[in-house]
């Protein structure tokens, strides 16, 4: 089984008061767990000042992430859901869900990536994240999810 995320990089119904915050949120999993430091959160973030909310890759989901950078120490994957969705200011808002991908090199997390863009490219398994009630059965769908050939 491959690992695109671990349960401990997921948290569900994450109280936010702004896209910022949400990405804080996110990438805060990350830190807790080990993968980054508190300089790879300001980078994300300065993504989006210094180019806009392209972050925003489908209505309602947000894909937090920078350049590899020092500050990722093992490359890796967070999701949160918000309690309230907040506003990116961009055509997909609002979001209620964010991930953080952290890579230590240009091809490391292509396989992570991948991963998690053949889960949430099927609008259900996007609703199952949004009503799931455990972070262990969303790592668990993604983790085991199989695209159908």
């Amino acid at each position: 089984m491959k690992e695109v995320i671990a349960a401990e990089n997921i948290k569900l119904k994450v109280e936010a008061s702004d896209w910022k915050d949400s990405m804080v949120k996110s990438g805060q999993l990350l830190i807790d767990s080990g993968y980054i430091t508190k300089d790879y959160i300001d980078l994300t973030i300065q993504c989006v000042l210094d180019n806009g909310p392209y972050i925003v890759i489908a209505p309602g989901l947000a894909l937090s992430h920078s350049r590899p950078d020092v500050s990722v120490k093992k490359t890796g994957l967070s999701l949160i859901t918000l309690k309230k969705p907040v506003c990116f200011n961009c055509d997909n808002d609002p979001v209620d869900i964010v991930l953080t991908l952290a890579a230590t090199d240009d091809t490391a997390h292509l396989e992570k990536l991948q991963g998690m863009a053949e889960f949430i490219s099927e609008e259900e398994n996007i609703e199952f994240i949004r009503s799931a009630s455990s972070p262990e059965e969303v790592a668990k769908a993604i983790n085991e999810f199989e695209p159908e050939e």
